[in-house]
Order: C-alpha cells, then sequence, then structure tokens
C-alpha cells in the first residue's frame, strides 16, 4: 500500500476473473485512491510503529540471551587471541592468550590489561574478548 497505493493484483485474477475484479468501477477506485492519498500520512505512522515494535521486541529477545561480564581490578583473564590478532592462525591454534591482570576499569565493559610481570598491554581490551582464567 505505501509503495504503490493500491493493492498488488495477481496476473491469474485479471484473467480468471475474481470477485474484485468483476466488480472494478473506475469513478469510485478514483475516489477511493484520493482518500488514500489523504490517509498517507496515517499509514505511515502505523508502519513506523509497528516497525518500532517489532525492533523494540527484537532487542529484548536478543538481550534476554545475552551475559553481561564483569570483572574487578585485580582479577585475572585469559584474552581471545583472534581480538589481538597476533599469535599462531588456525585450525589447530590456541584460541585464549594468557593470563592477564585486569589493570584498570576503564569504562563499562572495556578494560586496561598487565602481563603477570607488571608490563601493560598497550590498548584496552572490551568484555566480550575476555574470560575469568581461574587458577
Amino acid at each position: 500500500m505505501l509503495a504503490y497505493g493500491a493493492e498488488a493484483v495477481v496476473p491469474l485474477e485479471i484473467t480468471h476473473g475474481s470477485p474484485r475484479i468483476e466488480a472494478y468501477e473506475p469513478e469510485t477506485n478514483e475516489e477511493v485512491l484520493r482518500l488514500a492519498l489523504d490517509l498517507i500520512d496515517e499509514f505511515r505512522d502505523e508502519a513506523n510503529a509497528r516497525n518500532a515494535e517489532h525492533q523494540r521486541r527484537a532487542s529484548l529477545h536478543y538481550n534476554r540471551r545475552v551475559k553481561e561480564r564483569f570483572f574487578q581490578q585485580g582479577d585475572l583473564v585469559l584474552g581471545k587471541i583472534e581480538a589481538s590478532g597476533v599469535g599462531e592462525r588456525g585450525k589447530l591454534a590456541p584460541n585464549w592468550e594468557g593470563p592477564y591482570k585486569v589493570r584498570k576499569i576503564t569504562g563499562r565493559g572495556s578494560y586496561k590489561l598487565e602481563i603477570l610481570n607488571g608490563d601493560e598491554v598497550p590498548r584496552t581490551w572490551h568484555a566480550s574478548n575476555l574470560k575469568a582464567y581461574y587458577v
């Protein structure tokens, strides 16, 4: 309706006829189309509201399954090798490197790490690329 201003007609309905095609009157059709053009803003608002509701429900569904990871200063963690960009690659290569120690919490879910000998890791890490290391 929003794209073409009217409902689509299946080609089979044109060739074999249907009550909708047989009852078609051009004058009434023009009047209905003019009325629909007057109501186009309401149709758009309704479509936007449906879209916003769909996005809200999809977000709730996704967020229900997400488990946030929080670390405290001094916790031991492992870092994803894929996120660091260094180390071996391939099917048989390890997926995690470390352990590292959380030096500082820089924001919600982002951390500055240090190697166990005290040297700082040069960049910040997001919690999605870390996991707790248990000794």
